[in-house]
């Protein structure tokens, strides 16, 4: 069973943010959101951390890691199930969680 969203962010029940909004809307584990949506929600929740990172780092410091990651990502999609997909996703999300 899915944990609520407050148990992963600072979201309390009725504490007025936007997280509080969405559970309000969709539910506290987003159960009112469909598979695509869902991803599609992850999508750009992802887009929001590389760009607050590449603003840290610096441009070229993207650069670099596009082109080591590049070859990675056409070798997923060519040689990696796709039911293996969702599994790197949340082993990668829990090693950035915890990286300095």
């Amino acid at each position: 069973m899915s944990k609520p969203i407050g148990y992963f962010t600072n979201t309390m029940p009725n504490d007025g943010s936007y997280l509080d909004e969405l559970q309000q809307q969709y539910g506290s584990t987003f159960e009112r959101l469909g598979k695509i949506e869902k991803l599609l929600l992850l999508h750009g929740v992802v887009q929001n951390l590389l760009s607050a990172e590449i603003n840290v780092s610096g441009g070229s410091a993207a650069v670099n890691a596009l082109s080591t990651v590049s070859p990675i990502v056409q070798g997923l999609h060519k040689r990696v199930h796709i039911g293996d997909h969702l599994g790197l996703a949340e082993a990668l999300i829990n090693q950035l969680k915890y990286q300095r």
